[in-house]
Protein backbone atom coordinates (compact mmCIF):
# COMPACT_ATOMS: atom_id res chain seq x y z
CA UNK A 1 0.00 0.00 0.00
CA UNK A 2 1.55 3.09 -1.29
CA UNK A 3 0.61 5.94 1.25
CA UNK A 4 1.85 9.81 1.56
CA UNK A 5 3.93 10.93 4.66
CA UNK A 6 1.36 10.99 7.34
CA UNK A 7 2.62 14.72 8.49
CA UNK A 8 2.71 16.03 5.09
CA UNK A 9 -0.70 15.28 4.63
CA UNK A 10 -2.06 16.67 7.59
CA UNK A 11 -0.17 19.66 6.85
CA UNK A 12 -2.32 19.82 3.26
CA UNK A 13 -5.41 19.08 5.15
CA UNK A 14 -5.07 22.06 7.97
CA UNK A 15 -3.98 24.03 4.92
CA UNK A 16 -6.60 23.26 2.64
CA UNK A 17 -9.27 23.98 5.31
CA UNK A 18 -8.35 26.90 6.62
CA UNK A 19 -7.09 28.43 3.17
CA UNK A 20 -4.36 29.35 5.34
CA UNK A 21 -0.44 28.05 5.50
CA UNK A 22 -0.35 30.64 8.61
CA UNK A 23 -3.69 29.70 10.18
CA UNK A 24 -2.59 25.49 9.78
CA UNK A 25 0.86 26.72 11.50
CA UNK A 26 -1.26 27.60 14.47
CA UNK A 27 -2.97 24.72 14.96
CA UNK A 28 -0.28 21.99 14.29
CA UNK A 29 2.13 24.23 16.16
CA UNK A 30 4.89 25.00 13.72
CA UNK A 31 5.59 27.77 11.12
CA UNK A 32 3.92 28.64 8.47
CA UNK A 33 6.69 27.84 6.21
CA UNK A 34 6.95 24.16 7.82
CA UNK A 35 3.43 24.01 6.40
CA UNK A 36 4.13 25.07 2.80
CA UNK A 37 7.39 22.57 2.41
CA UNK A 38 5.50 19.74 4.19
CA UNK A 39 2.98 21.17 1.82
CA UNK A 40 5.56 21.17 -1.73
CA UNK A 41 6.80 17.82 -0.56
CA UNK A 42 3.09 16.07 -0.59
CA UNK A 43 3.07 17.75 -3.89
CA UNK A 44 6.32 16.34 -5.00
CA UNK A 45 5.36 13.12 -4.20
CA UNK A 46 2.02 13.22 -5.58
CA UNK A 47 3.60 14.76 -9.09
CA UNK A 48 0.39 17.11 -8.78
CA UNK A 49 0.17 20.95 -7.63
CA UNK A 50 -2.44 21.40 -5.28
CA UNK A 51 -2.43 24.47 -4.32
CA UNK A 52 -2.03 27.71 -6.68
CA UNK A 53 0.03 30.32 -4.82
CA UNK A 54 -0.63 34.17 -5.31
CA UNK A 55 1.48 36.58 -3.17
CA UNK A 56 0.57 35.51 0.48
CA UNK A 57 -3.00 33.84 -0.66
CA UNK A 58 -3.67 29.90 -1.43
CA UNK A 59 -5.99 28.37 -3.36
CA UNK A 60 -6.72 24.60 -4.17
CA UNK A 61 -6.30 23.53 -7.71
CA UNK A 62 -9.07 21.36 -9.20
CA UNK A 63 -6.94 18.59 -8.24
CA UNK A 64 -5.99 19.77 -4.67
CA UNK A 65 -9.85 20.32 -4.18
CA UNK A 66 -10.58 16.38 -4.85
CA UNK A 67 -7.25 15.12 -3.16
CA UNK A 68 -8.49 17.04 -0.27
CA UNK A 69 -12.19 16.04 0.22
CA UNK A 70 -11.31 12.56 0.09
CA UNK A 71 -7.88 13.18 2.98
CA UNK A 72 -10.02 15.08 4.99
CA UNK A 73 -12.46 12.35 5.41
CA UNK A 74 -9.85 9.76 5.60
CA UNK A 75 -8.23 11.63 8.49
CA UNK A 76 -11.30 11.94 10.11
CA UNK A 77 -11.60 8.12 9.80
CA UNK A 78 -8.59 7.18 11.41
CA UNK A 79 -9.13 10.00 14.38
CA UNK A 80 -12.66 8.62 14.95
CA UNK A 81 -11.38 5.33 15.20
CA UNK A 82 -8.20 6.05 17.17
CA UNK A 83 -11.13 7.62 19.92
CA UNK A 84 -12.87 4.28 19.85
CA UNK A 85 -9.94 2.55 20.33
CA UNK A 86 -8.43 4.07 23.32
CA UNK A 87 -11.96 5.08 25.20
CA UNK A 88 -12.01 1.17 25.63
CA UNK A 89 -14.36 -0.02 22.43
CA UNK A 90 -16.75 2.67 23.26
CA UNK A 91 -18.88 3.71 19.81
CA UNK A 92 -18.17 7.70 18.65
CA UNK A 93 -21.33 9.06 19.40
CA UNK A 94 -23.72 10.20 16.46
CA UNK A 95 -24.47 13.87 16.82
CA UNK A 96 -27.88 14.88 15.93
CA UNK A 97 -28.92 18.68 16.33
CA UNK A 98 -32.64 18.74 15.79
CA UNK A 99 -35.69 21.74 15.99
CA UNK A 100 -37.65 21.21 19.18
CA UNK A 101 -40.64 20.12 17.00
CA UNK A 102 -38.56 17.55 15.26
CA UNK A 103 -36.91 16.53 18.36
CA UNK A 104 -40.34 16.10 20.25
CA UNK A 105 -42.65 14.95 17.66
CA UNK A 106 -40.52 12.93 14.94
CA UNK A 107 -36.88 11.69 16.20
CA UNK A 108 -38.05 9.49 18.79
CA UNK A 109 -39.68 6.98 16.65
CA UNK A 110 -36.42 7.15 14.60
CA UNK A 111 -34.23 6.50 17.08
CA UNK A 112 -36.14 3.90 18.82
CA UNK A 113 -35.41 1.78 15.09
CA UNK A 114 -32.22 3.27 14.80
CA UNK A 115 -30.67 1.58 18.00
CA UNK A 116 -32.33 -1.90 17.53
CA UNK A 117 -30.62 -1.55 13.68
CA UNK A 118 -27.51 -0.27 15.29
CA UNK A 119 -27.32 -1.21 18.67
CA UNK A 120 -23.53 -0.29 18.78
CA UNK A 121 -23.99 3.18 17.83
CA UNK A 122 -24.55 5.85 20.67
CA UNK A 123 -26.55 9.15 20.31
CA UNK A 124 -26.60 12.80 21.28
CA UNK A 125 -29.33 14.96 20.33
CA UNK A 126 -28.88 18.72 20.60
CA UNK A 127 -32.24 20.56 20.61
CA UNK A 128 -31.28 23.78 18.62
CA UNK A 129 -32.34 26.69 16.89
CA UNK A 130 -31.21 27.84 13.22
CA UNK A 131 -28.60 28.62 12.06
CA UNK A 132 -26.60 26.07 13.62
CA UNK A 133 -22.45 25.21 12.70
CA UNK A 134 -21.92 21.82 11.74
CA UNK A 135 -18.03 21.28 11.82
CA UNK A 136 -17.84 23.84 14.38
CA UNK A 137 -19.93 22.47 16.64
CA UNK A 138 -19.33 18.64 15.63
CA UNK A 139 -22.94 18.07 14.40
CA UNK A 140 -23.62 15.09 12.09
CA UNK A 141 -26.72 15.35 11.26
CA UNK A 142 -29.22 18.87 11.37
CA UNK A 143 -33.25 18.65 11.13
CA UNK A 144 -35.01 21.01 10.69
CA UNK A 145 -37.58 22.97 8.49
CA UNK A 146 -36.38 23.54 4.72
CA UNK A 147 -32.73 24.19 5.41
CA UNK A 148 -29.86 25.59 2.78
CA UNK A 149 -26.73 24.91 3.87
CA UNK A 150 -24.16 25.35 1.16
CA UNK A 151 -21.35 22.24 1.18
CA UNK A 152 -23.87 19.96 2.29
CA UNK A 153 -25.99 17.18 1.62
CA UNK A 154 -29.77 18.50 2.02
CA UNK A 155 -32.27 14.88 2.19
CA UNK A 156 -36.25 15.97 2.40
CA UNK A 157 -37.50 13.83 5.54
CA UNK A 158 -41.81 14.29 4.54
CA UNK A 159 -43.98 17.45 3.81
CA UNK A 160 -46.50 18.60 6.35
CA UNK A 161 -49.31 21.13 6.00
CA UNK A 162 -50.53 23.60 8.76
CA UNK A 163 -53.42 22.69 11.06
CA UNK A 164 -55.72 24.89 13.20
CA UNK A 165 -56.02 22.98 16.58
CA UNK A 166 -57.66 23.71 19.76
CA UNK A 167 -58.47 22.06 22.97
CA UNK A 168 -61.85 23.29 22.65
CA UNK A 169 -63.43 21.58 19.51
CA UNK A 170 -66.62 24.63 20.02
CA UNK A 171 -62.91 27.35 19.72
CA UNK A 172 -64.49 30.24 17.70
CA UNK A 173 -61.70 31.23 15.43
CA UNK A 174 -63.29 34.74 14.86
CA UNK A 175 -62.81 36.09 18.79
CA UNK A 176 -60.83 33.49 20.27
CA UNK A 177 -56.59 33.58 21.14
CA UNK A 178 -54.39 32.79 18.51
CA UNK A 179 -51.28 31.40 19.14
CA UNK A 180 -48.94 32.35 16.87
CA UNK A 181 -45.21 30.32 16.11
CA UNK A 182 -42.04 32.30 15.37
CA UNK A 183 -40.52 30.60 12.45
CA UNK A 184 -37.71 32.71 12.58
CA UNK A 185 -36.10 35.12 10.24
CA UNK A 186 -34.58 32.62 8.05
CA UNK A 187 -37.85 30.42 7.42
CA UNK A 188 -39.92 33.63 6.18
CA UNK A 189 -41.96 31.28 3.46
CA UNK A 190 -43.87 29.50 6.18
CA UNK A 191 -47.81 30.61 6.14
CA UNK A 192 -49.00 32.20 9.54
CA UNK A 193 -52.73 32.89 10.76
CA UNK A 194 -52.82 36.00 8.25
CA UNK A 195 -52.89 33.44 5.87
CA UNK A 196 -55.58 31.25 7.24
CA UNK A 197 -58.28 33.59 7.88
CA UNK A 198 -57.39 35.44 4.73
CA UNK A 199 -58.41 31.64 2.49
CA UNK A 200 -60.71 30.08 4.98
CA UNK A 201 -61.98 32.87 7.60
CA UNK A 202 -63.80 33.86 10.20
CA UNK A 203 -62.67 37.58 9.80
CA UNK A 204 -61.67 38.32 13.12
CA UNK A 205 -63.87 40.48 15.68
CA UNK A 206 -62.47 43.67 16.45
CA UNK A 207 -62.61 42.99 19.95
CA UNK A 208 -60.81 39.04 19.42
CA UNK A 209 -58.79 38.26 22.22
CA UNK A 210 -55.19 39.18 22.32
CA UNK A 211 -52.73 36.89 20.95
CA UNK A 212 -50.02 34.87 21.67
CA UNK A 213 -46.33 34.26 20.26
CA UNK A 214 -43.95 31.33 20.88
CA UNK A 215 -40.96 30.52 19.81
CA UNK A 216 -41.81 27.15 18.59
CA UNK A 217 -44.11 24.77 17.20
CA UNK A 218 -43.56 21.90 20.22
CA UNK A 219 -44.25 24.90 22.69
CA UNK A 220 -47.57 26.57 20.13
CA UNK A 221 -48.52 22.64 20.58
CA UNK A 222 -48.80 22.65 23.93
CA UNK A 223 -50.25 26.19 25.00
CA UNK A 224 -52.95 25.00 22.96
CA UNK A 225 -53.20 21.60 24.94
CA UNK A 226 -53.64 23.84 28.44
CA UNK A 227 -56.00 26.06 26.78
CA UNK A 228 -54.38 29.29 26.11
CA UNK A 229 -55.69 29.46 22.51
CA UNK A 230 -55.88 27.88 18.75
CA UNK A 231 -52.45 26.84 16.95
CA UNK A 232 -51.94 26.51 13.27
CA UNK A 233 -49.35 23.83 13.21
CA UNK A 234 -47.79 21.21 11.05
CA UNK A 235 -50.30 18.15 11.00
CA UNK A 236 -48.05 15.43 11.18
CA UNK A 237 -47.24 16.76 14.53
CA UNK A 238 -50.71 17.18 16.40
CA UNK A 239 -51.79 13.47 14.75
CA UNK A 240 -51.26 11.78 18.13
CA UNK A 241 -52.81 14.36 20.16
CA UNK A 242 -55.78 14.72 18.09
CA UNK A 243 -56.69 11.08 17.95
CA UNK A 244 -56.35 11.30 21.96
CA UNK A 245 -58.62 13.60 21.62
CA UNK A 246 -56.23 16.19 23.72
CA UNK A 247 -56.75 18.66 20.40
CA UNK A 248 -59.48 19.05 18.04
CA UNK A 249 -59.07 20.13 14.29
CA UNK A 250 -61.21 23.37 13.40
CA UNK A 251 -61.16 22.82 10.22
CA UNK A 252 -60.93 20.22 6.96
CA UNK A 253 -59.14 23.12 5.14
CA UNK A 254 -55.35 22.53 5.66
CA UNK A 255 -52.65 25.27 3.90
CA UNK A 256 -49.70 22.98 2.64
CA UNK A 257 -45.91 24.12 3.93
CA UNK A 258 -44.17 25.51 0.98
CA UNK A 259 -40.55 23.34 2.00
CA UNK A 260 -39.82 19.66 3.09
CA UNK A 261 -38.19 18.71 6.71
CA UNK A 262 -35.18 18.00 5.81
CA UNK A 263 -31.93 16.50 6.97
CA UNK A 264 -28.77 18.11 6.61
CA UNK A 265 -25.47 15.96 6.56
CA UNK A 266 -22.01 15.94 4.65
CA UNK A 267 -22.13 14.88 1.56
CA UNK A 268 -22.48 10.98 1.29
CA UNK A 269 -18.15 10.09 0.26
CA UNK A 270 -17.70 12.10 3.30
CA UNK A 271 -19.82 10.63 5.76
CA UNK A 272 -18.50 8.42 9.15
CA UNK A 273 -20.01 5.19 9.08
CA UNK A 274 -22.40 6.51 12.10
CA UNK A 275 -23.82 9.15 9.59
CA UNK A 276 -24.28 5.94 6.66
CA UNK A 277 -26.22 3.71 9.32
CA UNK A 278 -28.52 6.74 10.38
CA UNK A 279 -29.55 6.89 6.03
CA UNK A 280 -29.63 3.38 5.66
CA UNK A 281 -32.33 3.62 8.56
CA UNK A 282 -33.80 6.34 7.25
CA UNK A 283 -34.26 4.55 3.55
CA UNK A 284 -35.21 1.28 4.99
CA UNK A 285 -38.45 3.14 7.16
CA UNK A 286 -39.13 4.73 3.59
CA UNK A 287 -39.49 1.43 2.00
CA UNK A 288 -41.56 -0.14 4.58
Amino acid sequence: MKLPPLNALRAFECAARSSSFAAAGRELGVTSAAVSQQVRNLETWLNRKLFERHNNQIRLTDAGRDYYTNAAAALSDIAQFTQALTEGGKGIPLVISATETLAQFWLPAQLERFSTLFPDIPVVVRVEHDPVDMEGDGIDIRLTYGGELPDYQITPLFTDALVPVAADPRFDLATGRLIHVDWGAAISSVPRWAHWIANHGPVRDRGAGVDVTVASVASAIAMAEAGVGAALVPRSMVLGHVNAARLACLSDAVIELPRPFVMISAHYKNRSRRMKSFQKMLAMSDSD
